[in-house]
């Protein structure tokens, strides 16, 4: 009877671990977004607009200008997060994760190519690095190398374009731990695999409006109930 307790308990303890994505430690969750303004935050990139609308962060795109980011105050390193997100259908948007602006923040360890491209965007007006990807196109949720380009996880469309809602809300879970990062979306887990080419340990989040070239059409994405917890 005894072995038989001893069993249950490490299967429930196993099961408990895995249910709280794998990290037995974490910190107090944060809110990011109060829903009544954004001081402190800072605009890097292009001249999309931001603006708080029904306690939710809108951002709107303009024409013939390059992808916009707003960025929060704070770094990151290991963490998780989660938020909510409304996006138009002909948008693609994105949040940034661990990313950078200034060229004394390029991470050694890039390829010869990669730290070219990345050297050349760190002018400290923009933001490049791992993007959480936001789209109806089948790429909702996978992590694309936004500055230098190249899928980090690659997207998995058959997934997501059952998951993903092109006309309601949806909810994102990130988790980033080292190297590790998983994506879910609507609570099915996208991306899950390791980022083995940045090497970026830590940075800044940024929320994209992403560029629309010449388009006059007014496009928008929403975020609401924005949260985030470091993690070890």
């Amino acid at each position: 009877m005894r072995n038989l307790l001893t069993v249950y308990l490490v299967v429930f303890v196993a099961a408990t671990l895995a249910a709280f994505g794998n990290h037995a430690v974490a910190g107090e969750w944060t809110t990011i977004f109060n829903g009544k303004d954004i001081k402190g935050w800072e605009k890097k990139g292009g001249d999309a607009t931001y603006r708080v609308e029904d306690g939710c962060l809108v951002g709107t795109t303009k024409p013939n200008t390059p992808n916009t980011f707003l960025c929060p105050p704070k770094t990151y390193g290991n963490f998780e997060l989660t938020f909510e997100v409304q996006c138009d259908e002909a948008l693609n948007s994105g949040v940034q994760i661990r990313s950078i602006s200034d060229a004394d923040e390029v991470p050694t360890g890039l390829s010869e190519k990669d730290a070219v491209k990345a050297k050349k965007k760190a002018d400290g007006k923009s933001l490049f690095g791992p993007q959480v990807e936001i789209a109806a196109n089948g790429n909702a949720a996978a992590v694309w190398f936004e500055g230098v380009g190249g899928w980090l996880l690659d997207p998995k469309s058959e997934i997501t374009n059952e998951v993903y809602k092109k006309d309601g809300w949806n909810s994102y879970r990130v988790l980033a731990q080292g190297e590790h990062i998983q994506v879910w979306l609507n609570g099915t887990k996208i991306s899950d695999g390791k980022d083995t080419r940045t090497h970026f340990a830590a940075g800044r989040l940024g929320f994209q409006v992403h560029g629309i070239g010449k388009k006059t059409e007014t496009l928008t994405v929403r975020w609401k109930n924005i949260k985030i917890r470091e993690v070890e």
